[in-house]
């Protein structure tokens, strides 16, 4: 099986107790099988302790929760299990994050999760161009009837040509994500139309450099019409805040970011959002690394519904609304910290 991972992915290492965060809040963690047939046969107190803080819900095993932690993680914010049993022992959820995985037949793609503050740093810490590497190992992949490989092989270079596009140097962000989705819109009508021969030709007209070159041109007289994008992200916001969220504490601060939009009129929003792009100008490329990591991330979903426009256009969105949450939190304490 061929494996492709950023390069990023072998610098994590959990950090345990450091950690200003923990894993072990806020969700219930999924006991898979085997990890569960295994904590039946533990024996001693601990054994005892470890099956009577498992409880079933909606079919599936999963560890009481103490509060909003998991009853393993002790007042040194370290797992239990990992103590009294050691690694091999954690159940697959909690080996794995924040790694995650994806397969498309003999490829497997693996990543480290943004949720996670040290795999955040690491991501967002890496001022370069993005880069994959891919392996290979002995393992046998799995064929998935449901998915049409020229159909695959076609989204893969499509991705590849969005993030080739993302990293392109000394041009604005908004642009680049511009000309994205001009390219995925051309691509979605294809699809739509049952035209997927024809995404071939997308593909070709969006590979040479001389096209996007004009199209970068083409875009860049748009660029600067802030009323409406201070608008829009208002709406953004109102539409974020009455998702379900993993707790009720407004961890992303969007009712302080409301009512900033609520105390500011569009010209001062907007003055201060230019004074915030010239303070944090040498590390506007974190924003980009964030984009590039919802499209490697989830782009490739796309496979299994034909739908690319809402793939990108959710990683737009959610890049967007990250960045406006770094201008209100820079607004609200005059400085921006990582």
């Amino acid at each position: 099986m061929r494996i492709r991972v950023p390069s990023y992915f072998k610098d994590f290492t959990c950090i345990a107790s450091e950690c200003e965060d923990t894993c072990c809040a806020g969700w219930s963690v999924v006991i898979d099988e085997q990890s569960y047939n295994d904590y039946q046969n533990v024996d001693g107190e601990f054994g005892q302790k470890l099956r009577s803080r498992i409880v079933e819900e909606d079919g599936d095993k999963v560890f009481v929760l103490n509060g909003e932690n998991c009853s393993f993680l002790n007042e040194n914010k370290l797992c239990e299990i990992y103590n009294e049993l050691g690694e091999k022992s954690l159940c697959y959820t909690c080996r794995q994050y924040p790694r995650y995985m994806e397969e498309f037949f003999d490829l497997r793609e693996m990543g480290i999760s943004l949720s996670c503050p040290e795999a955040a740093r690491i991501i967002l810490g890496n001022d370069k161009v993005t880069v994959f590497e891919l392996s290979e190992d002995d393992q046998l992949g799995d064929m998935e009837d449901s998915i049409d490989e020229n159909a695959l092989e076609d989204f893969f270079l499509c991705r590849e040509i969005i993030i080739n596009m993302i990293e392109m140097l000394n041009i604005s962000l908004g642009i680049k994500a511009a000309a994205v989705l001009k390219f995925v819109e051309e691509i979605q009508d294809k699809i739509d139309f049952d035209e997927m021969d024809e995404v071939k030709y997308v593909i070709e007209k969006y590979s040479d450099s001389h096209f996007i070159e004009e199209l970068i041109n083409d875009l860049d007289q748009y660029e600067g019409n802030e009323v409406i994008k201070y608008h829009n992200v208002c709406a953004y916001f109102n539409t974020y805040r009455d998702l379900e969220h993993i707790n009720t504490h407004d961890p992303l601060g969007l009712n302080k970011a409301l009512k900033i939009f609520g105390e500011a009129d569009s010209k001062s929003y907007i003055n201060q959002h230019k004074a915030f792009n010239a303070y944090y100008k040498d590390n506007m490329y974190k924003f980009k690394n964030i984009l590039v990591y919802f499209i490697f991330r989830y782009f490739m979903k796309c496979i299994f519904d034909y739908d690319m426009s809402a793939k990108i256009k959710i990683a737009i969105i959610s890049t967007i609304m990250i960045k406006e949450l770094a201008v209100v939190r820079w607004i609200e304490n005059g400085q921006f910290t990582e």
